[in-house]
């Protein structure tokens, strides 16, 4: 198992995608970490405009963009990419990755960063076994998430693409799978919602500044904004 250290930074572009409803530390701790393990400059969160796979987010796309931006605008290291939300429609990561690819060529490494409860659900996505034509995998193992694919092609699939040292994955652009631990906070989107709704705590779970925002903006309360 390959854990986060330091790495010489600026080689790459790793991007880190999700709804975003709202951003939490969680997001926050796991970007930073995984940024220096990979050793890139700097990290894209980019929120989803539409997910395939999953309920809609609760809140519309400008209140998540503005949390994103209140949660990264004093972090030089994270900052928001809004292609997915420009594109508008389902948000394929293919079609994501595919971008980005023609805007850093063909050689630039290039770092697709998922949560283990994703990547095993991998072969629901559009166009799943074509990611590593175009980017690395790096799957974050989150408290009581395991890398574990959850059928028999992903397991053939990813068989020869697996790697223990994310270091090597700065040597070529893409076509690798590698996964991390890092020291995460075990926070979700989904217990912070919900406890707002039962107006518990949430002051130690994401920044003050969203939570001020979700306050102004009453958001995730019983009545859904």
């Amino acid at each position: 198992m390959t854990s986060a250290k330091p790495a010489s930074t600026g080689s790459g572009y790793a991007v880190f995608g999700g709804t975003f409803d709202p951003v939490h530390f969680g997001h926050l701790r796991s970007a930073m970490e995984v940024r220096q393990a990979l050793g890139v400059t700097t990290l894209k969160l980019v929120p989803a405009c539409i997910p395939p796979h999953r309920n809609p987010p609760l809140t519309s796309v400008q209140h998540r963009l503005a949390m994103l931006y209140l949660a990264t605008r004093d972090n030089k290291y994270l900052s928001v990419d809004e292609r997915e939300i420009r594109r508008e429609g389902k948000s394929f990561t293919v079609d994501t990755l595919a971008s980005i690819r023609d805007e850093i060529g063909t050689q630039c490494p290039l770092f697709l960063v998922l949560g283990a409860d994703a990547y095993a659900l991998v072969d629901d996505w559009f166009a799943w076994q074509t990611l590593t034509d175009l980017a690395h995998i790096v799957v974050l193992e989150r408290p009581g998430h395991h890398l574990q694919a959850t059928s028999d092609r992903v397991k053939k699939w990813s068989k020869d693409k697996v790697v223990s040292d994310s270091h090597c994955l700065a040597r070529v652009p893409a076509g690798a799978i590698c996964r991390l631990k890092l020291t995460q906070i075990d926070i979700s989107s989904t217990k912070i919602r919900e406890l707002i709704r039962r107006d518990g705590t949430i002051d130690d779970l994401l920044p003050q500044e969203v939570i001020q925002y979700i306050r102004e903006h009453h958001l995730y309360g019983k009545d859904p904004v």
